[in-house]
């Protein structure tokens, strides 16, 4: 069996299938524009890929179909996850082992991990692959149900809340605005803070694939596979903030120098880069004790000590009245 026999059968329920290769990179499907594919356009490309051994559909408006992901193989996920948003006829093991339930499309959109602790993505957009496909590890198959209950789907109930853009929530963008030549930024910095609600590279790989899907046109494969990646790197290794909003953040030589052996220096150079962070030059008068609840003695030998280490430097000592404050810059 191959894909040459798989797309007439979904044809038949309305679903626009086209084929996908399945390797180390993830799910890629196999043609161009297949987000956009209708029944006509994928019987014509199955005459070109008879043989391709996995095959795909676009959820959402496509195929009025939505796809509960749940990312574990364990049976009592599932069933927590039915409880919640609904029994369904469908139930589908993915080549991974882990389990998806098809549920009839309400308008949802595509979230990834909108419960952080819970291992359930709900698909509303992009694609997904479907069975009988060859995965990796085994095939994908109907484990409950099949096609011909296409018809009898219910809507998913109890959709979570949509978090706010300063938990860290994918804010959403006119794509058709975005310039040909800032798509890959785009993409990458999307990919960024989506890493932060992907379990791996593979889950953040479909993410890309789908929001490139939006843009028109769309950038090449290896364009978005790169940025998916990157931003992998930087969330393996801890150095994706994307989300988490505006940070200070030190090199460890520093926090070595004075985190311990002067913590009131430590202090004000955390404060300084906080609100100064960005400036050529900053006041830093006395009365920046009384903000900081210092003793004037300790804020004085801090400065100094910040000045003597090089972190800052002083302009102009001011003391010619009122009006003339001391005045520093970063080293």
């Amino acid at each position: 069996m191959s894909f040459r026999d798989w797309q007439p059968q979904y044809a038949t329920h309305g679903i626009a299938t086209f084929p996908v290769a399945i390797g180390p990179d993830g799910k890629k499907p196999l043609v161009s524009n297949y987000a956009r594919f209708g029944l006509r356009a994928s019987t014509e490309i199955a005459r070109k890929f008879p043989d391709a051994v996995a095959i795909g559909f676009m959820v959402g408006k496509r195929s009025h179909l939505t796809v509960l992901d749940v990312d574990s193989p364990d049976d009592r996920v599932l069933a927590d996850a039915l409880d919640r948003h609904g029994r369904t006829p469908i139930i589908v093991r993915t080549g991974s082992g882990n389990r998806q339930a098809w549920y009839r499309w309400n308008g949802e959109d595509r979230r990834i991990r909108p419960e952080p602790n819970k291992p359930i993505d709900i698909l509303g957009g992009g694609f997904v692959v479907a069975p009988p496909s060859q995965g990796v590890e085994s095939n994908y198959q109907f484990i409950e149900g099949g096609l011909d209950a296409l018809d009898h789907l219910p809507h998913l109930r109890s959709l979570p809340s949509k978090p706010s853009l300063q938990t860290g929530t994918v804010a959403p963008q006119d794509t058709e605005s975005i310039r040909e030549g800032r798509r890959n930024k785009s993409l990458w910095e999307h990919c960024m803070r989506a890493a932060h609600h992907c379990d791996d590279l593979d889950a953040l790989l479909d993410v890309a694939r789908t929001r490139n899907d939006e843009f028109c046109p769309p950038l090449d494969n290896d364009e978005v596979v790169g940025c998916a990646k990157s931003a992998w790197v930087y969330t393996e290794s801890g150095q994706n903030w994307f989300g988490f909003g505006r940070r200070v953040v030190f090199p460890h030589a520093t926090v070595d120098r004075l985190a311990a052996r002067d913590p009131y220096a430590y202090s004000l150079l955390s404060v300084l880069k906080r609100y100064h962070g960005g400036k050529d030059q900053f006041v830093l008068a006395k009365e920046t004790a009384d903000k900081l609840g210092w003793t004037l003695r300790a804020f004085k030998v801090a400065r100094k000590r910040l000045e003597d280490e090089g972190e800052i430097r002083c302009i102009s000592r001011g003391g010619r009245g009122a009006h003339d404050p001391p005045v520093y810059a970063w080293k």
